[in-house]
Parts: C-alpha cells; sequence; structure tokens
C-alpha cells in the first residue's frame, strides 16, 4: 500500500515511559463469566496460499453476551432484532475496541442491502480500528463469455497525456458498440483530471455492460496515477484520479489493492469509496500469461471445494446427502460457505451431525468463506471442536 497521509511531528515524538501499575492480588481477582471468542488469524498448514485459518481471541463477557444473542436472532431469521443487539452495545460500550460485533454488522447491512447505513459503519470503523473497513460486495455480473474476434476489434491508442481526445471520447462509446477493443496506454507519461475522468466513465461503462476489452500496458497507467495522486492527490478535484484507480484496480480483479486504496480515500476525502463490484474484467492483454495444462489441472485441484448455497435449513437434505457423497473419497473435505446466507437455528443440528459423521470416518474438515453471523454461531455451538474454519486473507 502506498501511504497517502502525513505524519505529525507529535506523532513522532518518542513517548515517555508509562509507569507500571502493581499487579492485583489474588483476594482481589473477581471471577469473569465465560468469555465468547472472536476471529483472529493465524497460519496453519491445512490453509492454502491466500487463505488463512480462524482461531479465536477472548472478548469481553459484554461483546460475548451481544454477539451470542444475535447470532441466536440471525440464526432464528430475525435480522433486525440481530442488528438492534449488535447495535446496542456499539452504543453502550464505545469505548471497546471488540471487532468481531462490527464485522457481524457489516454482514448484517450486506444482507439487508443497506448500503448507507454500511457506509457510515465503514467510517466509523476506519477511524476507530485505523485498518480498512469490509468492502461492500455488489452483486457478481455474469462475465461476457464470447471471444474477441481480432477481425472486429476496434484499436485505440492513447498519446503521451491522458487528457480529453477523440480517441478517449470513442472509449466513451464503446459500451454501445458491438466490437471489442483493444486500449493501449503503453505511451501514456501524465494525465490530466479531465482525462482521468473521461476514461473512468469509459471503462466503467464498459464493464457494466460486459464488453470485452484490451488493456495493453494497464500496469504502466496504474503507476502513473499513483504518481499523480502522490504529487498533487489531495484536493476535491484530485478524487477524479483516485476514481480512475479504483476502476483500473476493478478491471484487473485487485480486490486487496482497491481495498487498501479504499481506506486512504476514506480518510483523505472522509467520505466512503465506491463499492467494489464483483464483475470479472474483460481479456487484459498486459496481465495475460499463458499457463500449460499440468499448472491448469494443479489449480483446480488444489482449489477444490464442495459449495453450499442460500439457506442451510430442515429442507436442505438433499445438500448434505450430496455433501456426504462428495467427501466419500477425500481424506480432506474443504466446504464452501461463502454464498450460504444464514444456517437456521433448527437445521445447525442436522448440518453439524453430517460434519461429525465425517470426521468419525477420519476426515478432516475445512469450512471455507463462512460469514461473520455463521462463525459466531458455529463457535457458539462448538463446530471449532471438529472443524476448522478457514477465511480469505486479509490485508
Amino acid at each position: 500500500m502506498f501511504s497517502f497521509l502525513r505524519k505529525s511531528k507529535q506523532a513522532e515524538a518518542t513517548p515517555a515511559p508509562v509507569p507500571k501499575k502493581p499487579a492485583p492480588s489474588a483476594a482481589a481477582t473477581v471471577p469473569q463469566e465465560p468469555q465468547l471468542a472472536s476471529p483472529l488469524a493465524a497460519p496453519a498448514a491445512a490453509s492454502q496460499p491466500g487463505e488463512e485459518i480462524v482461531v479465536f481471541e477472548s472478548i469481553s463477557a459484554e461483546a460475548g453476551s451481544a454477539v451470542e444473542e444475535a447470532a441466536v436472532y440471525y440464526a432464528n431469521n430475525m435480522a433486525d432484532q440481530a442488528l438492534a443487539t449488535l447495535s446496542q452495545y456499539l452504543q453502550d460500550y464505545p469505548e471497546k475496541k471488540e471487532m468481531q460485533p462490527w464485522l457481524m454488522l457489516f454482514d448484517l447491512y450486506q444482507v439487508q442491502n443497506n448500503k448507507p447505513a454500511f457506509d457510515e459503519l465503514s467510517m466509523q470503523f476506519v477511524v476507530k480500528f485505523e485498518r480498512s473497513a469490509p468492502i461492500w460486495k455488489m452483486p457478481a455480473t455474469p462475465a461476457a463469455t464470447r471471444k474477441i474476434d481480432t477481425a472486429q476489434k476496434e484499436i485505440l491508442a492513447l498519446g503521451s497525456k491522458l487528457a480529453i481526445s477523440p480517441e478517449l471520447e470513442k472509449l466513451c462509446l464503446l459500451a454501445q458498440s458491438a466490437n471489442e477493443a483493444r486500449v493501449d496506454v503503453r505511451d501514456v507519461a501524465s494525465v490530466e483530471l479531465s482525462g482521468c475522468k473521461l476514461m473512468q466513465e469509459g471503462l466503467s461503462a464498459c464493464r457494466k455492460k460486459g464488453k470485452l476489452l484490451q488493456l495493453v500496458g494497464v500496469e504502466h497507467l496504474i503507476d502513473v496515477v499513483k504518481e499523480q495522486i502522490v504529487a498533487d492527490g489531495h484536493g476535491t478535484e484530485d478524487r477524479l484520479a483516485w476514481l480512475l484507480l479504483f476502476e483500473l484496480y476493478q478491471w484487473l480483479g485487485k480486490e486487496a489493492e482497491y481495498e487498501d486504496l479504499a481506506i486512504e480515500y476514506a480518510v483523505n476525502f472522509e467520505i466512503s469509496p465506491p463499492a467494489w463490484e464483483a464483475v470479472k474484467p474483460a481479456q487484459v492483454a498486459a496481465q495475460a500469461k499463458p499457463q500449460t495444462s499440468d499448472q491448469t489441472a494443479a489449480g483446480s485441484e488444489t482449489g477444490e471445494s464442495f459449495a453450499m448455497r442460500g439457506v442451510i435449513s430442515e429442507s436442505s437434505q438433499s445438500q448434505l446427502q450430496d455433501l456426504s457423497n462428495y467427501a466419500a473419497d477425500k481424506q480432506e473435505v474443504r466446504i464452501n460457505l461463502a454464498e450460504v446466507t444464514r444456517v437456521d437455528f433448527v437445521a445447525v443440528g442436522n448440518f453439524m451431525s453430517a460434519l461429525i459423521n465425517l470426521t468419525q470416518a477420519g476426515k478432516k474438515i475445512l469450512i471455507l468463506d463462512a460469514n461473520e453471523m455463521v462463525q459466531a454461531l458455529f463457535l457458539m455451538m462448538g463446530m471449532s471442536e471438529f472443524a476448522t474454519l478457514i477465511r480469505k486473507k486479509s490485508r
């Protein structure tokens, strides 16, 4: 991540030593209530590149109570009550810096499609935890699947300066045309804000229409835009360069870099960054590297998992049977819950029984990408005793 923020001299000063407080006596120790835990990343051999195991650290009794109550509400399809419980906790304990209630709230706002509340919480999160907030996920749009016909491809070569020009104006019209296009930005050495705006609008329109583009030299353009932002990118109008950089990251599928930029943007402009949109990018020539058949086969094998979807409820017996069949010839069973919105409280026992049966058969169970609400329910039910929770690595 490249930082656009400036440290104050006060922040660079060496802090004065803090005198140690005497340790409390054993007689003064007050027994604490059993504590629920919040997820914390730790490396482990079971995870694959780009993944981390979810382990748990203790949180306060107050946070644990709110997390557990919200998880039960949500599992019983009472999302509003779950949201109210977590919101009340944040209001009652503003001094506590415990992340799990916040992450669960983000999940609830996402499920309810409440982006304004999500954005407001994002700003509070950045200030409180001094790290990037979760990114709003737009519904995935099917990617265009047609092959590029080089005979019908328009070629747009941008000059040494990214500024308003006939070629750049053509880019904005490509979303309405039937032809594919090759956009060459290798010669761009400097950018104007008006050019940033026009290119961002053109690329955004093409991406949302599923247009297939070849962006040649896009990594070079990213470096040029970064230089512009570092040199003079903090005024209101300078947001146009940032928005182009967000758009380029989306075309390349660089979500981690997008999240890094998002926190800088939120702090610098005190507004929420644009939402990451889960749209598969069109062909980017500068990034294309042919894979051998051996590499392709290895990638599909290591990424294999059983995907479940929707709400896991009492009517999910067929999915559980499919899971059992899938796991029959495997020692390590990876279950992907990225598209599971909720696990019903009545059905969680059936789901756990299916996993216990697999464990008793000597299989190792890994649960991938469960959302925060589902993770909290699983923890409360003791799922971590026989299954390992895995998630994508955070930045």
